[in-house]
């Protein structure tokens, strides 16, 4: 089997090794070798990449008990030089320390299991076993920054069945069979882990929780650390500072500044809806004393002009609202196409406007739907607007 010199030294950045085999898979090549630094995906943790004999790796993972090594060219036989993408493995130890400090704050705190760890770029994802509520969740980063900042050292060690289930937060797989890693934080976290980690917890530098949601009566939890933390940390920064420009404040009024604009926009929204209910009043009660006469219904129909489907959508409240008779087929021609809408006041339970609006959509080429009383959607073919509301108007009537 291939020799881990991961475990050896985390640090070093290369390695030589001898090719054992080497066999193409659909176009890429699949390399075994006596040795590697290349930590294969796994636990969560992505692999290592770099290159073998200045060939680009694309994946490094475990088969069979074997490390594969796969690169989308082959390399000579024998001896090979291997050099690690140090960036990478560096950023992958500090995300895979700082879930450990998280998830051992967590645990420690509030007995709030964590499992699942997953790296994906710059994002950590973890989740638990009972939903966290925001209050221990940033208590738990709390306590994981301060770990940081105490650098505390690393250790990986292999103890008895005994120790682990005495202290471990969490025991090994049942098939596990010693020895059993345990990655080691004095008074921080104590759990079995394959993957790698930096030295010591200061090197994580930072861990900072980015959002949380619910899964599957647990939660999941969004961190990042390290690296992945600061480059955050500087975007937020930087779209803050653009905030503080635009709205002519300092950060701390930010807020302030957004409360007032959005009660700005919500009077000048209740302006605009009063605006255009005066507006289109006259045309609401024109088409009323124009409507045609079904049944006991009143069928007001009405093509609209480069209007928007906003004014088309009050245009029919007030027709809607203002007699629980009417039935509105309503169309808005503009550059985006044909808004349509058939409908009547909710209370009406002797209409069912959909074969109408499916209909009508149909000629228009479009998409859309909804209820027994109120159906919209949008079509292309403006050409056929005035076709599909005879339609619709004839399926009424019928």
């Amino acid at each position: 089997m291939t020799a881990k010199l991961f475990y050896d030294d985390p640090y070093a950045k290369e390695f030589d090794a001898e090719i054992l085999s080497q066999s193409e898979h659909k176009g890429k090549y699949h390399i075994i070798l006596d040795s590697t630094l290349f930590y294969p995906s796994g636990g969560g943790q992505p692999c290592d990449l770099g290159t073998l004999g200045g060939v680009e790796l694309v994946d490094v993972h475990e088969s069979g008990g074997e490390i594969v090594h796969v690169t989308a060219s082959p390399l000579e036989s024998g001896h090979v030089h291997g050099v690690l993408d140090w960036g990478r493995r560096f950023e992958l130890m500090q995300q895979h320390l700082g879930e450990h400090l998280f998830a051992g704050s967590i645990w420690n705190l509030h007995h709030i299991h964590t499992d699942r760890l997953r790296i994906e770029g710059d994002n950590v994802s973890i989740d638990t076993d009972i939903p966290a509520d925001m209050d221990a969740i940033l208590e738990a980063e709390s306590a994981a920054n301060e770990a940081v900042w105490a650098d505390i050292p690393v250790e990986v060690v292999y103890p008895d069945m005994a120790e682990i289930r005495e202290h471990a937060r969490k025991l090994p797989p049942d098939n596990a069979t010693p020895p059993v890693r345990i990655v080691k934080v004095e008074g921080v976290d104590y759990v079995p882990c394959c993957g790698l980690h930096v030295s010591s917890t200061g090197q994580v530098g930072i861990v900072k929780v980015i959002s949380c949601e619910n899964h599957k009566g647990g939660s999941r939890i969004y961190l990042r650390c390290g690296r992945a933390a600061y480059r955050w940390i500087a975007s937020v920064h930087h779209e803050v500072r653009k905030a503080e420009a635009e709205l002519v404040c300092g950060y701390d009024g930010i807020n302030d500044k957004i409360a007032a604009l959005k009660s700005q926009i919500h009077a000048l929204k209740s302006q605009n809806e009063a605006t255009i209910s005066r507006l289109l009043r006259p045309l609401a009660d024109s088409l009323m004393r124009d409507a045609e006469i079904s049944g006991t219904h009143k069928i007001v129909r009405h093509i609209m002009n480069q209007s928007t489907q906003d004014e088309a959508k009050h245009l029919f409240r007030l027709i809607t609202e203002g007699d629980k008779s009417a039935v509105a087929v309503l169309a808005c021609v503009n550059d985006e196409g044909v808004f349509l809408m058939i409908g009547t006041d909710r209370g009406s339970k002797d209409v069912d406007v959909r074969p109408a609006f499916r209909k009508a959509i149909e000629i228009l080429g479009g998409k859309g739907g909804g209820t027994p009383f109120s159906a919209q959607g949008w079509g292309k073919n403006s050409q056929a607007v005035n076709e599909a509301v005879d339609a619709a108007v004839n399926v009424l009537k019928n």
